[in-house]
């Protein structure tokens, strides 16, 4: 069975964390073996596990977050966070020109229109040996484009979606906390809100140019006026269910039936943080195994009234690694065990293979330029 990953951070893991996307797995935690000074943990994807999980085309990012107030002198300056916009322009730019040269050398296809996307998972039917990888470009959190107006350059260069924010306040809008405890956010920009005027202006270009608008990772005030501004096609790349897992990244049954009433989809991410609630980071990954991702499933199905609104969203290798990925699940190609899972749930083939790649197919072939 094919895979259609609906968000995965390609660049960002090859320019900030030096993991060679053609590389292998193997190679990458070998690199590692002493041990990485992040969050990052053991990695679990790259183009070859992608081609070994029969995984024929992703959603990957561009992604860095403008913070005009964070501290210069903090541990962990290499974290996405940049002072000015101009900078994170050239970060996103930096990391086009990764995926570029990766096109350019036959390891990738960046796809930007849905005849593209159809021919190439023909291609892929008939050689998933030596067709390259397709992937389609969104951007998560939109700092790196300076003015509304710019968007129009980044489409003619391929992106084909985005997020207004990514974690805390952005120039476009609120993201989702970066980190919390249980009193709530324990930053102080980390705060509810709604869009900026530049995320006002933004909205009607992007309609324009005929991209949707991913509303994952948009605190709540944001999700609600962007939802009701924007005119476009909606959907959500990686965020679970609220009623399974009480946490603000995690999307509230009204905005999983605005996305669903939309047309829209739910990529599952599978970082146990998003889907176990209380999920303890030092009680093994063995905590949280693939029927918890299935309850989150079953609960956009339920809302929606079929399964045709649920798909992966991954985010292997976002921030976290196999340790915190639920207990089947070491590497990519593992992520067929969770097919496993929805038919011991009574699911049949066709949701499945829905599940697993039809339904972003379906989706992105109706969103995509012709």
């Amino acid at each position: 069975m094919m895979i259609f990953d609906g968000h995965l951070d390609m660049a960002m893991n090859a320019l900030d964390h030096e993991r060679g996307q053609t590389w292998e797995v193997t190679h990458i935690r070998e690199r590692e073996r002493a041990g990485v000074h992040d969050g990052r943990g053991l990695s679990t994807v790259s183009i070859p596990e992608l081609r070994a999980s029969n995984t024929p085309v992703v959603l990957t990012t561009v992604i860095a977050r403008c913070k005009p107030y964070i501290d210069a002198c903090r541990k962990n300056v290499n974290d996405g966070d940049w002072p000015a916009q101009s900078m994170t322009h050239a970060v996103g730019m930096g990391q086009l020109a990764y995926y570029k040269l990766l096109a350019g050398r036959g390891d990738l296809k960046i796809i930007t229109t849905a005849s593209g996307l159809r021919e190439h998972i023909d291609e892929w039917t008939a050689d998933p040996v030596s067709t390259p990888l397709g992937i389609i470009l969104t951007m998560e959190g939109a700092d790196p484009i300076t003015t509304p107006a710019e968007l129009e350059q980044w489409h003619a260069q391929g992106l084909r979606t985005l997020m207004l924010a990514h974690f805390g306040q952005s120039r476009y809008a609120h993201g989702t906390p970066s980190s919390m405890d249980s009193s709530g956010p324990t930053n102080p920009y980390d705060v509810d809100g709604p869009l900026s005027d530049m995320g006002r202006q933004l909205l009607p270009i992007l309609h324009r140019l005929g991209m949707p608008l991913d509303l994952t990772h948009t605190a709540d005030q944001t999700f609600a006026e962007a939802a009701g501004l924007f005119e476009g096609r909606i959907y959500s790349s990686h965020t679970g269910c609220r009623a399974v897992c009480d946490i603000p990244r995690n999307h509230s049954d009204a905005q999983i039936r605005e996305v669903v009433g939309r047309g829209g989809v739910v990529g599952l991410p599978m970082f146990n943080l998003f889907l176990k609630p209380g999920y303890e980071r030092d009680g093994g990954k063995g905590q949280v195994p693939l029927t918890i991702a299935a309850d989150h499933a079953d609960h956009i199905c339920q809302l929606a009234g079929n399964a045709q609104h649920v798909a992966l969203g991954t985010d292997s290798d976002g921030g976290f690694g196999a340790e915190h990925m639920p207990a089947e699940v070491d590497t990519h190609r593992d992520l067929h065990a969770f097919a496993d899972t929805l038919r011991g749930r009574g699911y049949s083939d066709s949701d499945i293979q829905g599940v697993m790649f039809g339904n972003w197919m379906r989706f992105f072939t109706e969103t995509l330029p012709a």
